[in-house]
């Protein structure tokens, strides 16, 4: 793991060594980006599969975020997000449940700018429990009320608008009780709008 770390980092230093304003914005910069998008929540984790199978819950994902350019090739985003996360069992019967958790996430991201507008990031995510349901049955009061993810992703913008993928990778137990550690990981894709302060 250590190898593969230090390899990615050599590859954004190296990509970036040489860089010209690939920011596209002058350092001291700061931009405002309304973005909505789609999630798709999932467990991970250790937990009793016998007899379901895990699958991803859609959701929405809306917020805002902005964004520091310290020099041609690398900013620092915060942002604030509302994302519907969650997973689905199907039952080797048939049978299907839904669990609702939602959160008001907040991510903190290191923006490496390797291209024009190309821009891989990480960093932390700290995510807050709105509500938790299954099949519309509060479990709210089983679960965790603090959620640490760390996100991994891509965005790449053009005139202003911004796709961006990420993978929030769950570190933090969401259940309360039991020996199982299930995580509530989440894939998002959003796009957005950056304004210029």
């Amino acid at each position: 793991m250590k190898k593969i770390l230090m390899v990615a980092v050599m590859a954004i230093v190296a990509l970036t060594a040489n860089a010209q304003s690939n920011t596209m914005r002058d350092p001291g910069a700061i931009t405002i980006q309304p973005k909505v998008g789609m999630g798709f929540g999932m467990l991970s984790g250790t937990y009793d599969s016998t007899g379901k199978d895990r699958k991803t819950r859609v959701g929405v994902v809306f917020g805002v975020e902005g964004e520091y350019y310290v020099n041609d090739w690398f900013g620092v985003a915060l942002g604030m997000n509302y994302a519907q996360q969650g997973w689905k069992w199907k039952y080797s019967n048939g049978n299907k449940t839904t669990a609702k958790a939602d959160y008001f996430n907040v991510p903190i991201t290191a923006n490496f700018y390797v291209l024009p507008g190309l821009a891989l990031k990480t960093g932390a995510q700290f995510g807050f429990l709105m509500n938790a349901k299954e099949d519309g049955v509060d479990m709210k009061s089983q679960c965790k009320k603090f959620n640490f993810s760390i996100p991994i992703g891509l965005s790449y913008e053009y005139m202003n608008v911004v796709l961006d993928a990420r993978y929030n990778i769950s570190t933090t137990k969401i259940n309360k009780e039991g020996t199982d550690k299930w995580r509530s990981d989440l894939i998002q894709i959003t796009v957005g709008y950056k304004f210029e302060l």
